[in-house]
């Protein structure tokens, strides 16, 4: 019996620990062979040269040069990962350019076979409250354009001491409540929006110390679930 693929979009700031898994047409290196390489279609790197643009225009263009080219992205996807149970897909650190872009939604509603999207935090990033509940903001933002279920994980753990997140949510009404009118807005984000993450936990990994993957496997597994409940 063929296996069925998952589709694994990872999904996060620049920064947050993507580039080992890569779909992005801006990468300069990679540190081991993708199955399939966008850059074999576009190059961000030239189409900077042929049309005179900077880089951030450079990566729009390439995002529509892209789009454009969907079929034949999704069918070379398709060919040179036959058989392979998961297929994961890094995307640019510009989050705007996949996410709030066509391209994004497009290309997660054209893949054959479930789609989940893991979206990364950067621990580097939380150093209040309030960075918690936006960086929060991002998985649900994720679930909304992509339309696919949704695992959070927080990148690098390795660097980041193991109960610095409890001690965070935990202290998180304490820590809003000192931040002022910043930490209202916040507070009053998480109150609103809490039921919609439905109970998702956040999931810490390490790539360079292979720590949490087989919790993250899991929850990606998990994901499948009709309540949606990931507790």
């Amino acid at each position: 019996m063929s296996l069925i693929p998952k589709h694994l979009i990872i999904i996060g700031p620049a920064g947050s620990g993507k580039s080992t898994l890569t779909l992005d047409p801006g990468a300069e290196h990679l540190p081991y062979a993708p199955s399939f390489d966008i850059r074999e279609m576009v190059r961000v790197d030239a189409i900077m040269a042929r049309e005179g643009l900077g880089p951030n225009g450079a990566l729009i263009r390439a995002a529509e040069l892209a789009e454009a080219r969907l079929g034949e992205i999704t069918e070379a996807i398709g060919r040179k990962c036959r058989g392979s149970e998961y297929r994961i897909m890094d995307t640019p650190g510009q989050m705007e350019v996949f996410l709030y872009r066509d391209l994004g939604p497009k290309l997660a509603s054209a893949l054959d076979g479930r789609v989940v999207a893991i979206s990364l935090i950067d621990p580097g990033l939380l150093r209040r409250g309030s960075d918690l509940v936006a960086l929060r903001l991002t998985g649900l933002m994720v679930e909304l354009r992509l339309n696919v279920a949704v695992v959070e994980a927080m990148s690098k753990s390795d660097a980041f001491a193991s109960d610095s997140l409890e001690r965070l949510e935990e202290g998180l009404e304490a820590s809003l409540r000192e931040e002022g009118l910043r930490g209202e807005l916040a507070q009053r984000l998480e109150t609103a929006l809490s039921p919609l993450r439905r109970r998702r936990r956040l999931i810490s990994v390490s790539a360079k110390e292979g720590k949490g993957m087989e919790e993250l496997y899991n929850a990606i597994g998990e994901s499948a679930c009709a309540c949606g409940d990931q507790s």
